[in-house]
């Protein structure tokens, strides 16, 4: 969840390469390190072992347009807004790819995001009791329909199937038709003299991306259920859990859990970002349980679950309908960080109970994209969790070829299209693989 282990990144959108600087800090367990750089409290564990830290400072900040020749200074240009870090490669490879599909669109990252110039004017609202000549009624059973390929019809904020506002930024004037935000954190966003001001500044910022993702006709990955909602929701769906307790109190949890092994990972994110660009992974791990039983309270709250036994992993990709699984071959939690070599993926075939877990959970938290972790234990499906920013190109260059790649540009073009009134017809498959062609086959992240 989150970013990858020493992968290229993507510079400015300008497409050269820099490394991004990934370490290995050794410790005490999960210490986390304070925003100085040295080891703070400690964290989910007291056995030792290292812990991954990952390094964006000096990152150059972007704002990649991908957009047609400037027309009158009245028009505004109907275009997807792609929001992420400067770090992260997956927009921009998925920018030029729509650039390529004649998608117009514009990449702004968290760290260079307050230098822009920001001016935003939101349409009028039709009249609630009849329909107008310039925005139809929405016909709401075209909503979340699936198109030939895959992508909905429609989601996220939709005002009559047209973009509800428009932006002008650093004077070029656009409307939103998608807006897609990932790892928009405001904890990402430089620190000014002003603790208050910085504070001020980066919610100010992280507040109106989040709401132009409500606003935008379509907007992704959709809600964002936390682990305990997804654990719940998964449960009511009648789809099997691990048993969980959230807890400060380990030891305690550990107790009441059967079997050898349990499972320890945080409420929250698997990173905390100490300082901006500062990132420090707070990583699941599979305990001993008679270890955790020695185990101290802790002064946050951390969920402890059962160990399953399984007979396979899988992560699986949920993209407007679609499914993409991969089964991975791991030794641990944390190996795709700390020994990345020796983790296996492979492209199969999504079992039919699987496929219908992934959808109807996406269905149910209003998801048009989500990375799903699952086990298969005797052929019964186990969730484990949903990663709304989880990313994809890691697998993708581990397994080999680019089924989710294809159909995150087809849904992106899909829905962009649906927003201007016009599906049009589905670029082939054939075409969005070959224009992927060249690009950076490493990603950014699990």
């Amino acid at each position: 969840m989150g970013y990858g282990r020493d992968h290229e990144k993507e510079a400015g959108g300008s497409g050269t390469g820099a490394r991004r600087r990934i370490g290995i800090a050794h410790g005490c367990g999960l210490a986390l390190l304070s925003a100085a750089g040295v080891p703070g409290q400690a964290g989910l564990g007291s056995s030792c072992g290292p812990h991954v830290t990952v390094d964006l400072r000096g990152s150059p900040g972007s704002v990649s347009w991908r957009l047609p020749e400037p027309g009158p200074a009245t028009d505004a240009t109907p275009c997807v807004v792609l929001a992420d870090r400067a770090g992260c490669a997956e927009f921009a490879v998925l920018q030029d790819t729509l650039h390529h599909l004649g998608v117009p669109s514009v990449r702004v990252d968290a760290e260079s995001v307050a230098a822009l110039r920001l001016s935003a004017t939101l349409a009028a609202p039709a009249r609630a009791h009849r329909p107008t000549e310039d925005r139809p009624a929405v016909d709401r059973s075209a909503v979340d329909r699936p198109t030939t390929d895959g992508a909905p019809a429609g989601s996220g904020g939709v005002a009559g199937g047209r973009p509800c506002a428009v932006l002008d930024l650093d004077g070029r004037r656009i409307a939103p038709t998608v807006v897609w935000a990932r790892h928009f954190s405001p904890r990402a966003m430089p620190a000014s003299a002003s603790a208050a001001q910085t504070l001020l500044r980066a919610e100010s910022w992280h507040a109106v991306v989040r709401q132009l993702c409500s606003l935008a006709p379509a907007s992704l990955p959709g809600n964002r259920p936390g682990r305990l909602e997804q654990l719940e929701g998964a449960a009511a769906a009648g789809i099997r859990v691990p048993r969980t307790i959230v807890t400060t109190d380990p030891a305690g949890a550990a107790a009441a859990m059967p079997g050898r092994r349990v499972v320890v990972k945080v409420v929250g994110e698997h990173f905390v970002e100490t300082s901006p660009g500062l990132l420090t992974g707070v990583l699941p791990e599979i305990a001993a349980r008679a270890e955790v039983l020695r185990r101290p309270a802790l002064d946050y709250p951390v969920i402890v679950q059962e160990h399953v036994e399984h007979d396979a992993e899988l992560r699986v990709y949920h993209v407007a309908g679609a499914v993409h699984a991969y089964a991975v071959g791991k030794r641990a939690p944390d190996s795709p960080w700390r020994e990345a070599a020796e983790v296996t993926v492979t492209p199969v075939a999504a079992p039919p109970a699987v496929a219908d877990a992934v959808r109807g959970l996406a269905s149910l938290w209003g998801l048009t994209y989500g990375a799903f972790d699952l086990l298969l234990s005797a052929g019964e499906v186990v969730f484990l969790e949903v990663n709304t920013d989880g990313d994809w190109r890691w697998f993708e260059a581990k397994a080999g070829g680019r089924p989710v790649s294809t159909a995150v540009a087809l849904a992106i073009r899909t829905l962009h299209l649906t927003a201007l009134g016009s599906a049009g017809p589905p670029s082939p498959p054939e075409l969005v693989d070959f224009l992927l062609l060249g690009t950076r086959t490493l990603g950014s992240g699990r």
